[in-house]
């Protein structure tokens, strides 16, 4: 990252990075416990997580990259 950023902006690179990496392992989490159970009713529901997980995501990387592009940082 270019070392004119600000701090604050630092952080929420790191903060972004952090929370991009906790959908990822939310999405992980769903998706094994839906092949566990057998209950229909149930593998909707957390298919309904992890599906929000994904959008969460998607949101949270779009976002990253316009900050990314902003300070005109290559850093992913």
């Amino acid at each position: 990252m270019s070392d004119e950023m600000p701090e604050n902006i630092r952080k929420l690179f790191l903060t972004f990075k952090h929370a991009i990496e906790a959908e990822r392992a939310a999405q992980a989490t769903y998706l094994q416990a839906k092949k566990l159970t057998d209950d229909p009713a149930l593998a909707g529901i957390l298919e309904g997580f992890y599906q929000d997980e994904v959008r969460h995501e998607r949101i949270l990387m779009d976002r990253y990259k316009i900050l990314r592009r902003k300070f005109n940082t290559e850093t992913e």
